[in-house]
């Protein structure tokens, strides 16, 4: 009965090492994370290129490949030429932030309303272009309303995508 007791505890033993293994390695994961000072990334963050359909993306500059921020808005705006929507975002850490929401997102991405206080996800850049820090594009916000780029938006900005847009109503 010694030996049964004995051999059965030993049994537990590779079990109880295997969750100590596992919880210190979690442990470490999360030290990292928070050692380098970055939130847990959003569930809205996207795999793969942050820029993707992003026109002139030379120009930005990734700081961050995945950010969240809440504040509140101070203007949205719809750019023609692209197709992007720019929301003037002042920031609960107390800077006033550009965020853009690509046409092709438009369908999944609320448009604020001025004086709204939302959560917003996506990579944080710096255009080197007006020198300003952006989220562009945005992934996701807390609020708005959804308003789908029209057909012939989303066709302008596939053409501005592959460089074949002269900006003409003929195109």
């Amino acid at each position: 009965m010694r030996l049964r007791c004995r051999a059965e505890s030993l049994g537990r033993v590779p079990r109880v090492l295997l969750l100590a293994a596992v919880a210190v390695l979690l442990l470490g994961l999360a030290a990292r994370g928070t050692r380098r000072g970055e939130t847990p990334p959003s569930s809205y963050c996207r795999s793969g290129d942050p820029l993707a359909g992003v026109y002139h993306p030379a120009r930005l500059k990734v700081r961050k490949r995945c950010v969240q921020t809440s504040g509140t808005v101070v203007r949205t705006k719809l750019e023609d030429y692209d197709g992007d929507v720019h929301v003037t975002l002042d920031t609960d850490a107390g800077e006033r932030l550009v965020v853009e929401i690509v046409p092709q997102d438009r369908s999944r991405v609320p448009i604020p309303d001025a004086g709204s206080r939302v959560t917003v996800v996506g990579p944080r850049v710096h255009d080197t272009t007006h020198d300003w820090d952006e989220i562009h594009p945005a992934w996701w916000i807390s609020s708005g309303r959804i308003v789908p780029a029209s057909p012939r938006e989303l066709e302008r900005v596939r053409r501005l995508l592959e460089g074949r847009y002269a900006g003409t109503d003929a195109d």
